[in-house]
């Protein structure tokens, strides 16, 4: 399949779509509410309170988050051509994935323990942790950027 022209690097590996950060943002949420709530210092106990009412599921979602982390950052070292770099990231979309499915039965776990009540914070997450899912396992673009490899010299 081929792209835009301004799809591609300047190294000729294509680029992360922005919806596909987007995946990854969001599967890294656990870390951006973190820093959100270090940032605003008087209000960061309540972001966290709303967010995270059980402290464990903040350290749980913050550990889900690692591997996205990972990933962005490998995005801007794929053009080093290290085998351990490529092998890593031809795994992402899988890597993700594991993530996303981790993070949909936690967010399950936590509905289990509110009995069901419901909550628009939860509802929302869930929902999006179930679109940006299934994006990422239906993407052609997504399977297109996890394939590609620098050209070896």
């Amino acid at each position: 399949m081929l792209y835009p022209i301004e799809a591609y690097d300047k190294n000729g590996l294509l680029k992360p779509s922005p919806l596909l950060w987007l995946v990854m943002l969001f599967s890294a949420k656990g870390w951006v509410v973190f820093v959100m709530a270090g940032a605003s210092r008087q209000q960061g106990a309540k972001i966290l309170e709303l967010l995270y009412p059980i402290p464990e599921n903040l350290y749980l979602a913050m550990a889900i988050g690692l591997p996205s982390l990972l990933l962005m950052w490998l995005a801007g070292l794929r053009h080093k051509n290290n085998k351990f770099i490529n092998i890593i990231w031809q795994q992402g979309k899988w890597i993700l994935l594991a993530a996303y499915i981790t993070d949909c039965a936690l967010q399950m776990h936590q509905l289990l323990l509110t009995h069901g009540e419901f909550s628009w914070t939860r509802a929302v997450s869930m929902l999006l942790t179930l679109w940006l899912g299934s994006y990422l396992l239906r993407s052609s673009r997504v399977r297109h950027t996890f394939a590609d490899k620098p050209i070896e010299r």
